[in-house]
């Protein structure tokens, strides 16, 4: 290997990144695990989340820097978090370690279009050892043999609506001072003037095919400004690949691999433009990624790199035999409704009662209403359609009707009808009730406890798996046509009276806060 000296060395390093007195470390795959650069992303995968990072930079150069970290964070219980991270920094005789820990949390701002701010707070320490031959520079001197420690904290926040999310932090919350490799100085570093901005958006163009570009601003008012740029394709739930590149520095080939969606594998290889051309082949760091155990069932928001597409092939798999079942579901009872169409009528009718009539009014006559031949009946659009559940717990609808005699006298009455099966046309309908419509995944006749709903079958159908990841099975997804929306169906009553009493039971559950009855009529 080439060998330069030292201080030469410490030169270099100041003019490539510009980052130590800013106190901001630079990782080419921070993509993988964004909570190194912020620790508002503590617990954003869903899942608990273990990572590794080795950086080796200017491969070929004696002395280089390297650089290794590791991190833990997972979602907790009431939208809590936690997090960890531990550093080791070797830049030849310059020996750095450190450790923080991190506590977040999540707002949820609406559920329906994903939109959620995450908060981060992390706190630790860290240590410094010196060891130089130094010579006879008076500078060096003074930093031969010696040792810092020190007190470290960050803060950040995220802001996340459906695939994209946008970050701020502050790297260095508690003012300390620093060497900083340009003479040797001692640099203090202020938390108001650092800080870093990034963004991303997750482009999922299909099944098998996601388009994810970042962004990186550095602000600072100790060194210049500088942005960083990466764009990464994910094929299938297999392979990424990438480019990245760091104002003024380098560029970089980014590449990973997925293993059963649950490890992830990434290299990435820099070269750049600085003055170390002819002394390096350029940088190359490693990382493993880890997602411990399942999706966290409670967790409302997540968005993880390992497993980055809105399903996994299993779930896919899972979600595409369950539309094939609720096709037939319904095929078949169009079926049935058409053999019941074409059937002939029994010989013998049964005899049925005729509807409950509520006399309300008889107008110029003393004679009972059921005693006079009714000549004429039409609905009093006037009067609102009423409701009730009877004694058997069925829902029934009252219609006002203005009767006229043979006489030529009038009488306003309520008839009380099965609402499902015989209200009338014409009438506006109460609250949350539809008519069935001809939608192939159409909702059919019931009393339905809905829990949400939603303008694609895409969105209803993540949040049916939703649901089933939470422990409630047996959700389906059906259309309303009156609505132009998609339904997720979490229980039919044969009753109002026992739709109300399980609506009751799933508004009580768990991240269910919108859980209402939805009557379909024939």
């Amino acid at each position: 290997m080439k060998k330069i000296t030292f201080p030469l060395l410490l030169l270099w390093l100041a003019s490539a990144s510009n980052l130590y007195a800013q106190d901001q470390r630079v990782y080419s795959q921070f993509f993988m695990n964004p909570y190194v650069l912020n620790s508002a992303y503590a617990g954003s995968a869903g899942y608990t989340t273990i990572y590794g990072v080795h950086r080796q930079q200017w491969i070929g150069l004696e002395g280089a820097p390297m650089n290794s970290h590791v991190s833990f964070h997972t979602p907790l219980e009431s939208n809590f978090s936690i997090g960890a991270f531990a550093y080791n920094d070797n830049v030849d005789a310059i020996n750095s370690s450190g450790a923080k820990i991190t506590g977040g949390y999540l707002m949820e701002l609406d559920r329906r279009n994903r939109s959620y701010i995450r908060f981060g707070l992390s706190v630790g320490g860290g240590y410094s050892g010196y060891d130089i031959e130094a010579g006879n520079d008076p500078t060096l001197l003074a930093l031969t043999g010696t040792n810092t420690s020190y007190v470290t904290a960050d803060v950040g926040l995220s802001y996340y609506f459906r695939d994209f999310n946008v970050g701020l932090s502050i790297p260095n919350l508690i003012g300390r001072d620093v060497v900083s490799p340009d003479a040797f100085s001692s640099v203090q570093l202020k938390p108001w003037e650092n800080i870093m901005i990034n963004a991303n958006y997750r482009f999922l163009l299909n099944k098998s095919l996601a388009i994810e570009p970042h962004l990186i601003y550095r602000f600072s008012l100790v060194n210049m400004p500088q942005y960083e740029a990466a764009v990464m394709a994910h094929l299938g739930h297999i392979v990424w690949a990438g480019l990245s590149y760091r104002e003024d520095l380098s560029m970089a080939a980014l590449f990973g691999i997925k293993i059963q969606e649950r490890y992830a594998i990434g290299f990435s290889y820099e070269y750049g433009n600085t003055e170390l051309e002819g002394y390096s082949s350029g940088t190359l760091e490693v990382s493993l990624g880890i997602n411990v155990g399942d999706k966290k069932k409670k967790q409302k928001q997540g968005l993880s790199f390992i497993q980055n597409f809105k399903k996994t092939r299993e779930q896919e798999m899972r979600s595409e035999a369950r539309r094939q079942q609720l096709a037939e579901q319904r095929a078949q009872q169009q079926k049935e409704q058409q053999t019941a169409q074409t059937t002939p009528e029994p010989k013998e009718t049964p005899v049925t009662p005729d509807p409950v009539v509520e006399e309300t009014a008889v107008v110029a006559n003393t004679t009972p209403v059921e005693e006079k031949e009714v000549v004429n009946e039409q609905i009093d659009m006037s009067i609102p359609i009423k409701t009730r559940t009877n004694t058997e717990g069925e829902w029934e609808i009252g219609t006002t009707y203005i009767q006229t005699h043979m006489d030529s006298t009038k009488a306003s009455i309520v008839k009380w009808t099965d609402a499902l099966t015989n209200t009338p046309p014409e009438v506006a309908l109460p609250e949350n009730t539809h008519r069935m419509g001809r939608h192939i995944l159409e909702l059919p006749p019931g009393h339905h406890v809905v829990a949400g709903e939603f303008d694609d079958f895409q969105s209803a159908e993540d949040y049916s798996d939703e649901i089933f990841q939470m422990g409630y099975h047996g959700a389906i997804v059906a259309y309303v046509s009156s609505m132009k929306q998609y339904v997720v169906v979490v229980h039919k009553g044969a009753t109002m009276r026992q739709a109300e009493e399980e609506q009751a039971v799933w508004s009580a559950r768990h991240n269910l806060d919108h859980v209402y009855i939805l009557n379909i009529l024939e």
